[in-house]
């Protein structure tokens, strides 16, 4: 029997039962130490080096075993805390989870092992909406109300466009929230009038195409701050609002936005002229009951709202706007615009502006009645034409309008005074020839105080209102506002009208930048993420610097402490870092 184990003493095989049998051939039986070494394969320097290892504790034959009970990997503290999790009753999954964004990492297998050596069995099968999930498996937001400030403990929560909070300071100077607070708006339990105005604001201001969106910010406690709330309400509470406005409260809501702008900022409402038009905004309903309206935008008829917009020509802002207009109706609403004016100022000494389709001959008799001054165009007819070519040569007069950018800013010119059908008195015509066009075009009005030249100037800063159309579609998705009931569209419109009041405030306020229109001003300053931070005493949003921080470091009201008052009375500082 001894026989059969010699050769594991005499060929061994491991690493360390080979040191082991060169060394004590070496050291006890005296073999030299060349040829210790060469029988078990090492070299004489290694057998040399192993000795000196051996002797100073280097080298260590023999090691060994850890004797005792062996237990489970995982920390102590580690499963208090999934046992403790268990109690509040989360899953396996959900504790996992958990663990993973607190910086702990054990497998899914360790948990339930976990759980099953503590008696944990497993928890019964629950509902998504118990699990906290919607039905495409997204995670329920909470549910959005009104923030307790008494209770507010701190808290630091991302704002995906922290931007949004440059406009407090001219939210405050504005008179909106006074105005929010003078109207009976539509209110819940949960969420105040206020507060539900700023929600609905704050979707504006950032450019949300539809109110549908806004369950991107379902989580975002930094834009709900920014109206009072812990997260901003959900699609559905954003998307019938407006159901609990009348048309009274909208006409009142349009009253006081604009009277309140006009009184703070009387510059931005001050202008000499006013351009006036109409937009169209399709609706896609299939048993819509809306009338057909044409939209230029598509060049055909559509079922649709037919919209109505006053602007002040030099500054560009928004006076007044109206969406219930219908077709046998559009003609007059011009004075409809006009008693609106009138009972805001008392008094109307502003140019209108506007097309030759905006209202008929009859509608200008009353205005030149009434002394309201205004400046369109006549349509053209062959009776016109011919009237035209009978005019001498003599008679024309060459003009060259103070445009720059104008392709064709000389031209010749005619002036004379036209009997239209329905005016009582003569108008004021000029008409205008090789400008570009191959009909001549005739300029009517009843402002006989203005040049000729500069009647034509005014006409053709018309284009400013239908840049400003163009703006509302793209950036505040005018086109979007697909209703079949007129109320929801014109309250949306009058958002519209206050937010761009604000972004034409707050671009007054960046060097080189006054002139810019939303889009850029969005893109440039108010698209960028933050940090909205509450110690306890005061709120503090965090926005790290871009390539146009230097022009924001400028704006004297961002850098000054700002207390809202939805916010509780607390202050409120916005904080450029690196």
């Amino acid at each position: 029997m001894r026989e059969d184990l010699k050769p594991f003493f005499l060929d061994p095989k491991t690493p360390k039962q080979r040191q082991y049998e060169a060394l004590r051939a070496y050291v006890l039986d005296g073999t030299p130490a060349r040829d210790a070494a060469a029988a078990f394969g090492f070299s004489e320097k290694t057998l040399f080096a192993m000795a000196h290892d051996l002797r100073t504790g280097g080298l260590v034959l023999f090691p060994q075993a850890a004797a005792g009970p062996k237990q489970r990997r995982v920390p102590p503290h580690l499963r208090e805390t999934i046992r403790s999790l268990r109690r509040e009753g989360l899953s396996v999954a959900d504790i996992h989870a958990r663990l993973l964004v607190e910086g702990a990492a054990p497998s899914l297998s360790t948990v339930e092992r976990v759980l099953r050596d503590a008696g944990f069995g497993r928890l019964p099968r629950r509902t998504e909406a118990a699990r906290g999930l919607s039905a495409k498996n997204t995670l329920l937001p909470q549910p959005a109300a009104n923030l307790d400030f008494d209770a507010l403990k701190p808290f630091a929560a991302e704002c995906q466009v922290a931007g949004v909070f440059f406009f407090i300071p001219y939210l405050l100077e504005s008179g909106l929230i006074e105005t929010f607070r003078k109207l009976p708006l539509p209110q819940s339990k949960q969420i105040g009038a206020t507060q539900a105005m700023l929600s609905l604001l704050a979707l504006k201001l950032i450019g949300g195409e539809r109110l549908c969106h806004v369950r991107q910010y379902d989580h975002d406690a930094g834009l709900g701050l920014f109206a009072g709330l812990n997260v901003p309400p959900k699609p559905t509470y954003m998307g019938t609002y407006s159901c609990l406005a009348s048309a009274q409260l909208c006409r009142d809501l349009q009253k006081e936005l604009v009277a309140g702008f006009a009184a703070r900022e009387p510059s931005f409402f001050n202008g000499a002229t006013i351009n006036l038009d109409f937009h169209s905004i399709p609706h896609f309903g299939e048993r819509s009951a809306m009338e057909k309206v044409w939209c230029g935008s598509r060049n055909k008829a559509l079922k649709g709202a037919n919209t109505f917009f006053a602007q002040d020509a030099e500054t560009r802002s928004l006076l007044y706007a109206n969406a219930d207009v219908l077709r046998r109706n559009s003609s007059r609403e011009i004075l409809h615009f006009v008693d609106y004016l009138r009972d805001i100022k008392g008094v109307i000494d502003q140019t209108l502006v506007f097309d030759s389709r905006l209202t008929n001959y009859k509608i200008l008799g009353e205005l030149d009645v009434h002394g309201v001054k205004f400046i369109t165009l006549r349509r053209r007819g062959k009776s016109l034409a011919a009237q035209t070519d009978a005019i001498p040569p003599s008679q024309w007069r060459k003009i060259k309008l103070p445009i720059p950018k104008r392709k064709h800013h000389t031209f010749i010119a005619h002036e004379n005074e036209a009997h239209l059908k329905g005016c009582p008195a003569p108008l004021r015509q000029i008409i205008m020839k090789d400008h570009g066009r191959a009909a001549p075009t005739y300029v009517v009005t009843n402002n006989r105080d203005v040049a000729l030249a500069d009647i034509l100037s005014i006409y053709a800063r018309r284009w400013r209102i239908e840049n400003k159309l163009a703006e509302l579609a793209d950036f505040f998705n005018l086109n979007a506002l697909s209703s079949p009931i007129m109320v929801r569209i014109h309250f949306d419109i009058l958002l519209s009208v206050a937010a761009d009041f604000l972004y034409h405030r707050f671009a007054a306020d960046l060097p080189r930048f006054e002139n810019h229109l939303a889009p850029e001003i969005f893109r440039r300053f108010v698209d960028v993420p933050g940090l909205v931070r509450y110690d306890g005493d005061a709120f503090e949003v965090r926005v790290r610097k871009r390539a146009h921080t230097p022009v924001l470091l400028g704006v004297k009201k961002l850098r000054a402490p700002l207390t809202p008052p939805w916010l509780g009375g607390k202050p409120l500082r916005i904080v450029f870092t690196p």
